[in-house]
C-alpha cells in the first residue's frame, strides 16, 4: 500500500523526510522509498511491499524536472498519448511534472486509474495535490509551524514532520463512534484534514484552495433501452477488468469470493480473462460456523460455475484476539469495522497460496444500485406520494392517536410517517446507535463542549447534496461512494491486504466501468425499487442463477455473537474499556452501559460499540496519541 509524503515551502531536512516515509507503512513490509529534496521542498514515495515484488506494478516515483517537483504513487495511466509515451521513457513523475507545466491543474482531467499525487513549481511557488476519482488513494494534509504545507498518505507520515501539532480531536472521537471510522475530510487530529475522492488542493504563494476536479456524470436520460444497455455491460466489465490486471500473470492473481453478485462477477471475469494460461484462477472465501453469517455455499457455487481453484478459511474468536492489536497498529486512524478481520485472513490465505495481487468486488453496489437501504428509503419516500393535505389533516392525526402502536397495520403506517418526516439523508442514519445522541450523553463535560453532535451528518449531507441535478437514488449512491466505499470499505481492504502482503485491485472502480454505470438513469438501473435489477438482468447468462437470486450478505463477522460467548473477547473488551476510562474522555455511565452489554445474552445496539471502543483504546495506545 504505502503512498506519498512530503512538504512544500518548508525546510530541507533529509532526516525528517526519511522518518515521514518510514511512517507511510506500519505493516513493516515496505522495502523502502525514493525521494527528492530541493529549495525547501521535499517529497517521497513508497510502493510498500509491492516495491520488492516483481509481480506488482505499483508506481512509486519522484522527479525534479526543470524546477517542478513531482511525486506519485498508485496505478495511474494517462488518457493522453504524448504523456503516456513520456511516462514510459522518463518515469511517471516526470510526466506529471510536464503535464502540470503544460496544463496546470487541468492535468488531472487526463489522469486515470488510482493514485495519490503532488506537484509543485519551486520557483513560482504553486502546485497541486490530489487523489483519484474513487478515493482508492489517500492524502492527509496540514500546516506546520514553519509555514510548510505538509502532506502524506497517512496521518502518521504527516505527524512526523518536525514541530507540527497533532492533537486528538474530541469531534473526531464522536465522529468515530457515529460511523466507526473517522470520515473525510476530518481526521483524528484537529490540525489535519483528508482529501475526498476526486478532490484537489491548489497551492499558490502559501494559500491553499480545495475543490473537486471531477464529478460523477449522472444522467436522467437513457442512451438506449434496457435490452441494448444490458448487452453492453459485460463488454464494459471485460474491458475494465483487462485494464485492471494489465501486465499481471494468472499465477499471481486471486480473487475475494463471498458468493455475492460482485465478487462472483470478478471471479468469473478472472476465469474468462485468464482462460488458456497455466494454472486455474484462484478464489478465496471466509466461512463461519455460525449459519447466519456463513455464505460459503454460494461462494462454492460460483467457484464451481467458473471452475476456479477454491480455498476457504474459518476464523475463530481466537483469530480475532490475535489480529486486533495488529489492526490498531497498521491503521493510521481508529477503525472499527469488524469485517476487517475476515478481509485480512482471506488475503493472508491467498498470500500463502502464492497470490501477489488480489481482486475485490468493492464498488459494485455503489455504482449499480445494490445497497438495501436504497429500496428502504424509496419505500418511505412513497409516503410523500399521498397528497399533503390528506396526510396533514386526516391520516397523521389518526396515526398519532393513543393506542395506535398496538395495531400492527397502523403502527407500521405511523413509523413510516415518522421516518418520512426526517429529511434525506438524515433519514438513512436515523437507525444508528448514536442517532439523536448529544455529546453530553457520551463525553465528559470538557470534551462535550468541544463537540458538535450534528457534525457527522453535515459531512454526509454534503456528499448527498453535491451532485447537480441528481435524483434520490443517484444521491444515495453518491453518498455511499464516499461514506461506504472511500471512507470505509476501501480503507478496510487496502490496509488488510497490505498487512497480509498482497496488492489489491478493484475492477468495478475502473474509470470506464464507473462512467458507464453513471450513464444509466435510475429508472433503468433500479426500476420499481428492484435492487440491482439492471445488473441482474444484464448478467443473467454469465452468473449462476443462485447468485442472481440470493439475498445480499458479504464478509460480515459474528462479533456480536462471539462476544457473548467467548471469555477471551469479553476480557479484551473489558480491559480496553477499563483503560479508556482512565483517559477521561467518556461519561462513566456510557461506558458502564457498553460494559453491561458484554455480559448480557441479549443483543444490543451497543454490542458493536464495545468493539469500536476496544479498537479506539488499542489505537490510542499503539500510536501514543491522546
Amino acid at each position: 500500500m504505502a503512498g506519498i509524503t512530503g512538504w512544500f515551502g518548508g525546510r530541507e531536512q533529509d532526516a525528517s523526510l526519511a522518518s515521514m516515509a518510514a511512517n507511510l507503512d506500519r505493516s513493516q513490509l515496505s522495502s523502502g522509498y525514493i525521494s527528492a529534496i530541493t529549495d525547501g521542498n521535499g517529497v517521497a514515495a513508497s510502493a510498500g511491499h509491492a516495491m520488492a515484488d516483481v509481480a506488482a506494478d505499483v508506481v512509486a516515483d519522484v522527479a525534479d524536472r526543470d524546477g517542478i517537483l513531482a511525486v506519485i504513487q498508485g496505478r495511474p495511466r494517462w488518457d493522453d498519448s504524448d504523456l503516456s509515451k513520456l511516462a514510459e521513457q522518463s518515469g511517471f513523475a516526470a510526466s506529471v511534472a510536464t503535464a502540470y507545466d503544460r496544463h496546470g491543474p487541468d492535468f488531472l482531467q487526463r489522469l486515470k486509474g488510482w493514485f495519490s499525487v503532488a506537484v509543485y513549481n519551486t520557483r513560482g511557488h504553486h502546485g497541486v495535490v490530489a487523489i483519484d476519482r474513487m478515493g482508492i488513494g489517500a492524502l492527509v494534509y496540514g500546516r506546520a509551524g514553519d509555514g510548510a504545507f505538509v502532506f502524506g498518505s497517512t496521518t502518521d507520515a504527516v505527524r512526523d514532520y518536525p514541530g507540527i501539532q497533532a492533537t486528538v480531536a474530541p469531534q473526531a472521537l464522536f465522529n468515530f463512534l457515529y460511523t466507526y471510522m473517522v470520515p473525510a475530510p476530518t481526521t483524528i487530529y484537529s490540525e489535519f484534514k483528508k482529501l475526498l475522492p476526486a478532490q484537489m488542493i491548489r497551492l499558490s504563494d502559501g494559500m491553499a484552495e480545495t475543490r473537486f476536479y471531477w464529478a460523477m456524470p449522472y444522467t436522467k436520460d437513457s442512451h438506449g433501452d434496457m435490452s441494448a444497455l444490458s448487452g453492453q455491460l459485460l463488454d464494459v466489465l471485460k474491458a475494465g477488468f483487462a485494464r485492471t490486471v494489465a501486465g499481471t500473470h494468472a499465477s499471481d492473481v486471486g480473487a475475494f469470493l463471498s458468493g455475492g453478485l460482485d465478487s462472483s462477477t470478478v471471479s468469473g471475469l478472472m476465469a474468462l480473462h485468464y482462460a488458456g494460461q497455466s494454472g486455474d484462477s484462484k478464489t478465496f472465501t471466509i466461512a463461519f460456523n455460525e449459519a447466519a453469517y456463513d455464505e460459503s455455499r454460494y461462494a462454492r457455487i460460483a467457484a464451481e460455475h467458473f471452475k476456479t481453484d477454491y480455498h476457504q478459511f474459518i476464523p475463530t474468536p481466537d483469530d480475532v484476539l490475535a489480529l486486533a492489536p495488529k489492526i490498531a497498529e497498521v491503521y493510521d486512524e481508529p477503525y472499527g469495522n469488524t469485517s476487517a478481520v475476515p478481509a485480512y485472513y482471506c488475503a493472508k490465505m491467498a498470500r500463502e497460496h502464492g497470490v501477489k495481487v488480489m481482486l475485490a468486488g468493492d464498488g459494485g453496489d455503489e455504482i449499480f444500485g445494490g445497497n438495501e437501504r436504497y429500496t428502504t428509503m424509496q419505500r418511505i419516500s412513497r409516503y410523500g406520494d399521498i397528497p399533503a393535505g390528506l396526510r396533514t389533516w386526516f391520516l397523521e392525526p389518526i396515526l398519532n392517536l393513543p393506542g395506535v402502536g398496538a395495531l400492527p397495520v397502523l403502527s407500521k403506517a405511523r413509523n413510516l410517517a415518522r421516518r418520512y418526516a426526517i429529511p434525506m439523508p438524515d433519514r438513512i442514519y436515523s437507525y444508528g446507535a448514536f442517532a439523536g445522541s448529544s455529546a453530553a450523553d457520551v463525553f465528559l463535560p470538557d470534551l462535550a463542549a468541544a463537540v458538535d453532535a450534528d457534525a457527522p451528518m453535515e459531512v454526509l449531507r454534503e456528499a448527498y447534496n453535491r451532485p447537480d441535478g441528481a435524483d434520490t437514488l443517484q444521491r444515495m449512491m453518491h453518498l455511499d461512494l464516499k461514506a461506504t466505499l472511500a471512507d470505509n470499505d476501501l480503507r478496510k481492504v487496502n490496509r488488510m491486504c497490505a498487512l497480509a502482503g498482497v496488492e489489491v485491485r478493484f475492477p468495478f472502480l475502473d474509470d470506464g466501468v464507473v462512467e458507464f454505470a453513471a450513464s444509466l438513469p435510475s429508472d433503468i438501473l433500479m426500476p420499481g425499487a428492484k435492487l440491482r435489477h439492471f445488473y441482474k438482468v444484464a448478467m443473467a447468462d454469465f452468473l449462476p442463477q443462485e447468485i442472481i437470486t440470493k439475498e445480499k450478505h458479504g464478509f460480515g463477522l459474528p462479533f456480536e455473537v462471539w462476544v457473548k460467548q467467548h471469555k477471551g473477547l469479553q476480557d479484551m473488551v473489558r480491559d480496553n474499556i477499563a483503560a479508556i476510562r482512565k483517559r477521561d474522555y467518556f461519561q462513566p455511565k456510557f461506558l458502564d452501559q457498553v460494559m453491561a452489554t458484554v455480559g448480557d445474552s441479549q443483543r444490543s445496539a451497543l454490542d458493536g460499540v464495545a468493539w469500536d471502543l476496544s479498537m479506539l483504546e488499542l489505537w490510542l495506545n499503539s500510536h501514543r496519541a491522546g
